[in-house]
């Protein structure tokens, strides 16, 4: 369904307007349907969504995925994809141009770019609506709301990953072994056995070439563990300012203990130009010891055969008072699903939605179709020979998030247990920082750039470069300075009068 609005358009505009048109729409017919027609034909919604793997020749517009789905809600939802190159830009392009979409997809990290088009007035407030559908009101998990909420307004449905919290701890349990060590607890012991991987020859090839730890240029792997162990992930409220962790004593004491593993060489020195593939790379070599990733990097499909069998995954390190530390997440979304206001018909679309978060709904979102892509044997699901599509999960364009025991049962047709295990670690030790996932949208902050001038920060302190002590009250001064005091002025105002609320 493409919702037309008569304007000027620029002649980008228009080429981009005239294929996404060119493809057809629903509900805006020049001539009035008879009641048997109307009967016959279901309302038809075309959805623009960013792909970012390959289709496979799959027709995003009519295949067995849209026809089932068809079946189960009597509303029909086709898919157009103008590629994930420049997505933001071809959906920019026709907001403005008012050749709406009847809905659209936008990652969690564009996030911003959705509450924008709900500030300019463009999108539908779906809180009037949900009372209507159950799976939507009381199925899908009340935080997963909180990112697109503003005011008591809710601008999009979001997919909630079942994987949302999904970080574990990695240890190489065969080193362990080799030097009699016992697993760490304690942020202590852990430097303590990252400093024997790194210095006692673990693997016993008579080289002085492991070591204790790695990371990723971000530290997001490597370095999110002790982060989350300092307690410096989430957002604090102190001396009447809400502060976001970047700017707290904890992230202080954060840079200090990784700028020790850096000068004592436990973190391996190249993870300033580590990438993805360079780390998936580095850990096939079989040459670290610990490090914090992905929960289905034990299933060893990203890794050379028996790399990861080396490996078990444990808890984080406890805070330095004892208490369990946890992983802080800002959103357990991958992406969100927006209804211009132009589009009609709303009604049937979250129709179509709620039923995707139904019990049927999410056995379809992880399995596909009953009889064609698998089977129910002596109770158990059973994948069969005719492989589901890559993207046949984006079709019902919702997700519950929900780790239940029928979802681990679904995801034993592909995993092993020891996995699932691992994404149930990942779900005990993360939790989601409502404050972060809460905030207001502001264009005025985009402009402060405080996330690069923290990550450059990060980067000369933990190589050395700078000294954490010597430098903090500078970094500070110029956080606040650079834009900060203004960002932190505007979330503490929002704290005082609807942030504490979260709590």
């Amino acid at each position: 369904m493409v919702q037309k609005k008569k304007t000027k358009l620029s002649l980008t505009a228009l080429m981009t307007a005239a294929v996404i048109a060119a493809s057809g729409c629903a509900g805006g017919s020049e001539k009035a349907p008879s009641t048997a027609e109307t009967e016959k034909k279901p309302p038809v919604f075309k959805v623009l969504f960013d792909y970012n793997v390959d289709t496979k020749g799959m027709s995003l517009t009519d295949n067995e995925y849209i026809t089932y789905l068809q079946d189960k809600t009597g509303v029909r939802v086709e898919l157009e994809s103008p590629g994930s190159a420049g997505y933001l830009d071809k959906l920019n392009i026709l907001m403005a141009s008012g050749e709406y979409p009847a809905a659209f997809a936008v990652s969690d990290k564009d996030k911003s770019k959705l509450l924008q088009f709900a500030s300019d007035g463009l999108l539908t407030d779906l809180a009037p609506y949900l009372d209507k559908y159950p799976n939507l009101k009381n199925v899908m998990p009340k935080e997963a709301w909180l990112p697109i909420t503003q005011e008591g307004k809710i601008w999009a449905v979001p997919y909630n990953r079942h994987d949302g919290f999904n970080q574990v701890v990695y240890i190489n349990k065969k080193w362990l072994d080799t030097l009699g060590l016992k697993v760490p607890r304690t942020i202590d012991e852990f430097y303590q056995v990252m400093k024997a991987f790194t210095e006692q020859d673990p693997d016993r090839n008579g080289k002085n070439d492991t070591f204790g730890l790695i990371g990723l240029n971000d530290l997001s792997y490597g370095g999110r563990m002790f982060q989350a162990a300092f307690d410096a992930e989430s957002y604090k409220f102190r001396n009447n300012e809400l502060l976001p962790p970047e700017m707290t004593e904890e992230y202080k004491n954060y840079l200090s203990f990784m700028s020790k593993l850096v000068s004592e060489k436990i973190l391996d020195p190249e993870w300033p130009t580590t990438t993805g593939t360079i780390f998936r790379q580095k850990i096939n070599t079989g040459k670290y010891g610990v490090f914090n990733g992905f929960w289905h990097f034990a299933s060893g499909k990203e890794f050379a055969p028996g790399v990861m069998d080396s490996y078990i995954a444990i808890d984080l390190p406890l805070h330095q008072d004892g208490s369990p530390s946890v992983f802080t997440y800002s959103s357990t979304n991958r992406h969100y699903i927006a209804i211009p206001k132009e589009t009609k018909q709303v009604e049937d679309l979250l129709k179509f939605l709620d039923w995707g978060l139904s019990e049927e709904g999410t056995k379809f979102n992880f399995l596909g179709i009953e009889g064609k892509h698998y089977n129910v044997v002596n109770g158990k699901y059973e994948k069969t020979a005719e492989e589901r599509a890559s993207l046949h999960w984006a079709f019902s364009l919702v997700k519950h998030g929900h780790l239940s025991e029928p979802v681990k049962q679904y995801m034993a047709t592909e995993y092993t247990q020891n996995v699932i295990d691992n994404l149930t670690l990942a779900a005990k030790i993360g939790t989601l920082d409502k404050l972060a996932a809460s905030l207001p949208y502001n264009p005025e902050l985009a402009a402060y750039n405080l996330n690069k001038l923290t990550q450059e920060y990060r980067a000369k302190t933990v190589l050395g470069n700078q000294k954490v002590d010597a430098s903090w009250d500078d970094f500070v001064k110029r956080y606040r300075s650079s834009g900060g005091d203004k960002a932190i002025q505007q979330w503490t105002e929002w704290y005082q009068k609807e942030g504490n609320k979260l709590k």
